[in-house]
C-alpha cells in the first residue's frame, strides 16, 4: 500500500471565506484563509502530510509564513525532494530513527545551498515538523505553530500543549539557521494507552481566545473530521482574519506506558 501524501501552500488555494476539510488516510487537514470582511486577502500557510498506515507512522509539516508564502514553498520543496531519504530514515530501528531524522533535517536546513536559497526569497515562516511511530511522538519546531496531544490522563493534569511557542524565530529571509547558533526546539514523548489525538495548528486559531483550548479538548470525544470541519466553519462565522490550518489524527495504542513506580496498574 502506497503512503498517502498531500502537499499544499496558500498561494495555490487560499480558502478565503471558504473553510475546507479533507481526510488524508486516517488524518484530517483543515484549511481556512480568513475572512475577507475582516481584512484577509491572502493565505501564507503550508502543509505536508505523509501517512503510511502499513508502516504505522505519520510524518507531517505545518508552515505559517508572512510577507509572502515563498518561504513556505521553499521548505516544502526541500522536504518533498528529500521524501525518499526521509522515508528510509523513518523505517530504521526505532531506537535510532528519531535522532537520525533530526540530524538529517538539521543538515539540510544548515546547508549552504538551503541558506542561500533563503536569502533570495521574501518573507519568513514558522515551521513545525512532527512524526509519530509506534508509541512515540517526535517534533522539530521553529517559531510559533502549536502541537497538542489530547488524552484524558494528560488533560486531567492540565497538559494539552506539547511544544513551546517561540517568537522572533523563523526560516527564510530572516533565518535562524544562518546564525552562529541556530535556535529551534525539538522533543519526543511517549503516547498513552488508548486513544491519543494529535493536533498541529497555526496560531491563527488563537483568535478564538480561551474557547480554542476548550474546542481542542473536545476533539477527542467526537468524530475527528467533523470536529475539525466544525472548527473551520465556526472560525469563518466568527470572522477570524488570520488564516488557520490544522492537521489532526488519532492513534489507538495498547502498550503499557510509564507510570510512577509506587502506583499499581
Amino acid at each position: 500500500m502506497r503512503p498517502h501524501i498531500v502537499k499544499w501552500h496558500g498561494s495555490t488555494s487560499m480558502f478565503l471565506d471558504d473553510p475546507q476539510t479533507i481526510a488524508v488516510s486516517h488524518g484530517v487537514l483543515g484549511r481556512y484563509g480568513g475572512s475577507s470582511a475582516a481584512g484577509a486577502d491572502k493565505n501564507e500557510d503550508g502543509a505536508y502530510i505523509w501517512i503510511d498506515a502499513e508502516s504505522d507512522l505519520e510524518f507531517v509539516l505545518l508552515l505559517d509564513a508572512h510577507d509572502t508564502d515563498e518561504s513556505a514553498q521553499l521548505v516544502l520543496s526541500y522536504i518533498d525532494g528529500a521524501a525518499s531519504e526521509i522515508a528510509g530514515i523513518l523505517r530504521e530501528p526505532i531506537e535510532q530513527c528519531f535522532q537520525n531524522l533530526h540530524d538529517y533535517l538539521l543538515g539540510m536546513l544548515t546547508s549552504e545551498r538551503f541558506r542561500e536559497d533563503c536569502r533570495r526569497i521574501a518573507g519568513e515562516t514558522s515551521c513545525l515538523l512532527c512524526c509519530r511511530r509506534e508509541e512515540y511522538l517526535w517534533w522539530f519546531n521553529v517559531g510559533d505553530c502549536l502541537l497538542y496531544l489530547l488524552h484524558p490522563e494528560l488533560t486531567a493534569l492540565g497538559q494539552t500543549l506539547l511544544n513551546q511557542r517561540n517568537f522572533y524565530e523563523w526560516i527564510g529571509k530572516v533565518n535562524t539557521f544562518d546564525k552562529q547558533v541556530p535556535c529551534y526546539s525539538t522533543g519526543v514523548r511517549e503516547l498513552r494507552s488508548g486513544k491519543n489525538v494529535i493536533v498541529l495548528s497555526t496560531d491563527g486559531a488563537l483568535e478564538w481566545g480561551p474557547l480554542f483550548l476548550e474546542h481542542m479538548k473536545q476533539l477527542r470525544g467526537v468524530d475527528l473530521e467533523k470536529g475539525v470541519k466544525d472548527f473551520m466553519q465556526m472560525s469563518h462565522e466568527r470572522g477570524i482574519k488570520d488564516s488557520v490550518t490544522m492537521i489532526a489524527w488519532q492513534v489507538e495504542l495498547g502498550h503499557h506506558p510509564s507510570y510512577p513506580s509506587d502506583v499499581s496498574r
